[in-house]
């Protein structure tokens, strides 16, 4: 199959998809919404800023605007194959990078609130699917290993935010569970397994 040169900002907007601009940079950050069955789909692109020389410029390609982000290297090599209902195949970010790259990167969110998501985000990951978290839990295990100064670093982002949140920090993360479940305890116990402490 020959690849589309039809830019990538028609095929989402052919596909129903709505554009958001999200910053004031020039170029905008841009993301994609769009509700499918009841379910709200957002896109962002990304692009590597370890290969790029303009390392905090949003880059304009085939009528998107990808954002540039630290750590992605190991989102992009870290992955899991899928296959959809309808026969499409595809890589997403295996389940230990993706908490990985959540707890290197929460703190360099330009919008405070994003961070909130983040946490909540990798509590979730981590302890609220079962057999899945396990394996999420011993893959970011074995990653860390694997990258040593990444690692210091995943550790001291979440060490920090916990000695320093205040009541209103942890008011915000709450509210970002809906179904109730998550509790101080409970995130901080989490947090415990995920930088390696009992």
């Amino acid at each position: 199959m020959q690849a589309s040169q039809k830019d990538i900002y028609l095929h989402l907007q052919e596909a129903g998809f709505v554009q958001h601009y999200i910053s004031y940079s020039d170029p905008p950050a841009q993301s994609y919404h769009k509700t499918v069955n009841g379910i709200d789909l957002e896109l962002e692109f990304l692009t590597d800023d370890n290969t790029r020389g303009d390392k905090n410029q949003n880059v304009l390609i085939s009528g998107i605007v990808a954002q540039p982000l630290t750590y992605l290297s190991l989102s992009l090599k870290t992955t899991v194959k899928f296959k959809t209902f309808f026969g499409i195949e595809g890589n997403v970010v295996a389940p230990g990078a993706w908490l990985f790259h959540k707890g290197l990167t929460f703190t360099r969110r330009a919008h405070i609130e994003k961070s909130f998501k983040d946490l909540y985000g990798l509590w979730w990951v981590a302890s609220q699917l079962g057999d899945f978290s396990q394996h999420a839990i011993a893959e970011l295990h074995a990653l860390s290993g694997d990258n040593p100064k990444w690692s210091y670093t995943f550790r001291t982002n979440l060490q920090r935010w916990i000695e320093n949140a205040s009541t209103q920090d942890w008011s915000k993360l709450m509210v970002q569970d809906t179904s109730n479940k998550l509790e101080k305890n409970g995130f901080l116990h989490t947090i415990n397994l995920l930088i390696g402490q009992k």
